[in-house]
């Protein structure tokens, strides 16, 4: 019985990256009516902003997504952050397979800079990504039922700012952090190439670093590119590669590769640049980078 009983035990511990993301809140905590405090300009109006802010968090946030594991969890606070920009942006509710996603996205991304970091802390960044998020999505729910154009227009400029702000990155970069995944296993553009015989506009030696969503200090992200040791050669409608090399088929926006390494492989041209996305939908020519993307840029011509 005792084996047993130290098996359940085992079986429920927190693994050390979840624990990173996890805080207990501390005794006496007040960061979110702090956050609250710092837009109020008279005594009532702090007052009313926290109690807001309090019911946003519970009623929207942690009870709604207690059995997700997002309560007192960084990872939750950020896909909620997230979740709500995409709404006020876009004026329709997130796919609850893609928060799930993002939400174990982030938790990766995280967790290695959250390792050791004090409970208040965590704490003091929960509740500043929770009242970044209140403020625009209570405004937009408002507005919204009231059918007030100016008050939901209101709430995407506030949604806006506090995207750059919190996350360094534009309100629709924050959205498509949300884009849901695809079935397809394959690296897909989003049309057909148009297939011309002369694919010398793309012809070069490419190299390939990949999209990850890294985490600053305090409430900061921004995108990095990591090399991945992944290259490729055009010339005359051939490519070459490390191993097995093919045919290249280019139109006005896409490059389709056909047999050797890279067979099916189709990317949106991006200047200088061919861009792969994998297992996440296909990548429109023109459209922001997303996390995991293959970027692979011309180095000569």
């Amino acid at each position: 019985m005792k084996y047993l009983i130290a098996l359940t035990i085992l079986l429920w511990m927190p693994t050390a990256a979840e624990a990173a993301l996890r805080f207990t809140p501390p005794p006496g905590d007040t960061s979110l009516q702090d956050f609250a405090d710092k837009l109020g300009k008279t005594p009532q109006e702090r007052q009313q902003l926290g109690e807001a802010f309090a019911t946003v968090k519970a009623e929207l946030f942690e009870q709604p997504n207690a059995s997700r594991g997002w309560k007192n969890n960084i990872a939750g606070a950020y896909t909620f952050f997230v979740s709500s920009i995409s709404t006020v942006w876009t004026g329709d509710a997130p796919d609850p397979a893609a928060q799930d996603q993002l939400f174990a996205k982030l938790g990766t991304a995280l967790a290695p800079d959250l390792a050791g970091v004090p409970d208040r802390d965590k704490a003091e960044l929960y509740s500043t990504l929770i009242g970044g998020a209140s403020l625009p999505l209570l405004l937009f729910i408002d507005g919204s039922e009231k059918k007030n154009p100016a008050q939901i227009e209101q709430a995407r400029a506030l949604a806006a700012q506090y995207s750059r702000e919190l996350m360094k990155m534009e309100p629709d970069e924050v959205r498509q952090l949300l884009q849901p995944a695809s079935a397809s296993g394959a690296v897909a553009a989003t049309t057909a190439p148009t297939v011309v015989s002369d694919a010398s506009g793309v012809d070069g030696r490419y190299e390939c670093q990949m999209a990850q969503l890294s985490h600053g200090a305090g409430a900061n992200f921004s995108f990095q590119y990591q090399p991945t040791g992944m290259w490729f050669a055009i010339q005359g409608g051939r490519y070459t590669s490390s191993s097995a090399g093919g045919t290249v088929q280019a139109g006005g926006d896409v490059v389709s590769f056909h047999g050797g390494s890279y067979d099916g492989w189709r990317g949106a041209r991006r200047g200088n640049a061919i861009v792969f996305r994998k297992n996440q939908g296909d990548p429109a020519p023109g459209e922001s980078i997303r996390v995991g993307d293959l970027r692979c840029g011309r180095r000569s011509g």
